[in-house]
């Protein structure tokens, strides 16, 4: 298969998908909850081992949706941006490509045997980005609308039972300033108690390579920077427990997926051979014996292989970072999320 055909099945049939002999029997002598979990936590897409909290929380999440014949609501969070790390930065690139057409690759056969289907949600925190990693509203705004509009092109080849949204923190779930309100007495609560020493460690290791220096204020002094960033870990801690953010990604209702392990959730990595963040990465293509392969690289990769890059025309998606396609003719043997 052609690099362009590759790309090109992957849009339009991410979601073909023909119920096999074996799904049949599940279903009729299991039960469709069963066959869902079985699906949802499938090796060919999970990652990692499920514990029993998530394999509890997931079969409550299938019976309360099963048993009102409602789609299964499935939430994706991410920190909708692009890294300033990777060329196609500020706009999305081939990595959310790749993970869109992942999750519905994902989800495909459990469209394909209940009616009411599935419905996945990528949750955005960009609001908290332009303040703890700097970034400038207008760049994740860029991010946002490409983001919108790459899910408008999936859509088009979708069946109806399967739908697939971006909502973001501030407007979709809080106001901003009911958002800014909870997070403040947040910040309040943590700043009283600290962060221990191991945890500013590992905190600090994320801002130097999430934080844009020279984004919405100019931090590239290192003195601004140091003053700046005790209060900024303790906004990067807190924003996860935000009360409204919580309950819709992890409702009763809902399930959880993401490219790592969290508590109470299913790791499903960002495509079939990667578990790198796609906002924190860029989408490539491995060509090998006629075979094609989604691979998110880490900036980091990206940098060590990038002079081995040949960039491929392609006029598939109308948007920018779409013309061409990073190809690499060889296979990574790497797994991680570095």
């Amino acid at each position: 298969m052609t690099i362009q055909q590759h790309l090109e099945d992957r849009l339009k049939n991410s979601v073909k998908y023909s119920l096999s002999e074996e799904d049949s029997k599940i279903i009729k002598y299991e039960g469709i909850e069963t066959f869902i979990y079985r699906k949802l936590t499938s090796t060919k897409y999970r990652k990692t081992s499920v514990d029993s909290d998530s394999e509890k929380r997931v079969k409550e999440a299938i019976h309360i949706n099963v048993l009102n014949n409602q789609p299964i609501k499935i939430t994706y969070p991410f920190g909708a941006y692009k890294i300033w790390r990777v060329p196609t930065y500020p706009a999305v690139d081939w990595a959310e490509f790749m993970v869109i057409s992942y999750v519905c690759r994902y989800v495909a056969s459990i469209v394909s045997a209940y009616k009411p289907g599935v419905e996945i949600t990528f949750s955005s925190d960009d609001v908290v980005i332009e303040l703890i990693d700097n970034y400038p509203r207008k760049d994740s705004d860029a991010y946002i609308t490409s983001f919108k509009k790459l899910l408008s092109t999936f859509k088009k080849y979708l069946p109806e039972n399967l739908k697939l949204n971006l909502k973001q923190v501030v407007p979709d779930i809080y106001s901003l300033e009911e958002y800014k309100d909870e997070l403040n007495l947040l910040f309040i609560e943590l700043k009283a108690i600290g962060i221990t020493d191991e945890r500013k460690t590992a905190l600090k290791k994320s801002f130097e390579f999430n934080f844009q220096r020279n984004g919405k204020i100019d931090l590239t002094d290192n003195d601004d920077y140091e003053k700046v960033l005790g209060e900024l870990m303790i906004y990067s801690e807190v924003y996860l427990k935000l009360k409204k953010r919580r309950a819709f990604n992890r409702g009763d209702d809902k399930i959880m997926i993401f490219s790592n392990r969290l508590p109470n959730a299913l790791d499903i990595g960002s495509t079939s051979v990667s578990k790198a963040k796609f906002w924190a990465g860029i989408g490539v293509l491995e060509h090998l014996d006629n075979k094609n392969y989604d691979r998110i690289l880490t900036p980091k990769q990206w940098e060590e292989n990038k002079a081995k890059v040949v960039w491929e025309e392609s006029d598939l998606i109308n948007l920018p970072n779409f013309n061409k396609t990073p190809v690499f003719y060889e296979r990574f043997n790497f797994l991680d999320n570095k």
